[in-house]
């Protein structure tokens, strides 16, 4: 089954110079729910691990990056996404070394060959909006889209 995707990403910083997108797998995350899946995403963004990062991804993903300095229109396919999120961990591993993403009001949706993930990044001035696609691949996950957004938070009247 062929998904139209939407999209996604993580954080929104200054990108260091070019950093290339390491070679990509065939292997889809081997976890048993699109839950866990999800998890492994996160967990491999915070550790900034490429590794285990890249192959996540199916080779048509689609991607809506939340702001500059990523690409603001849809970034299509594996190797124009993870050349975006190379140079993103580049910065990062410069800047910090890892990063701290907490998923929040996680829900997931599992529809058997697909899910829809969603859940809020929490912290700042915005409030962060993530939706992840995943298609079910034997017994694994790809991720065919991240969208990624946010939106200021309304502050209270004194």
């Amino acid at each position: 089954m062929k998904l139209v995707p939407f999209a996604f990403c993580g954080a929104v910083l200054m990108l260091a110079p070019f950093a290339l997108a390491a070679p990509a797998s065939s292997q889809s995350i081997s976890a048993p729910d699109a839950e866990a899946a999800a998890a492994e995403f996160v967990s491999a963004f915070n550790a900034l691990d490429r590794t285990r990062f890249d192959p996540l991804f199916a080779d048509d993903v689609t991607v809506f990056f939340p702001s500059a300095p990523f690409d603001i229109q849809r970034v299509e396919g594996k190797t124009a996404v993870l050349a975006w999120f190379g140079k993103f961990f580049h910065a990062m591993r410069e800047r910090t070394g890892n990063l701290n993403i907490e998923p929040a009001d996680l829900k997931v949706h599992d529809y058997n060959t697909f899910a829809v993930v969603t859940f809020h990044l929490k912290g700042g001035d915005d409030l962060g909006r993530r939706t992840l696609i995943l298609h079910r691949e034997g017994n694994g996950w790809k991720i065919v889209h991240l969208h990624a957004s946010a939106e200021p938070l309304k502050k209270s009247p004194n």
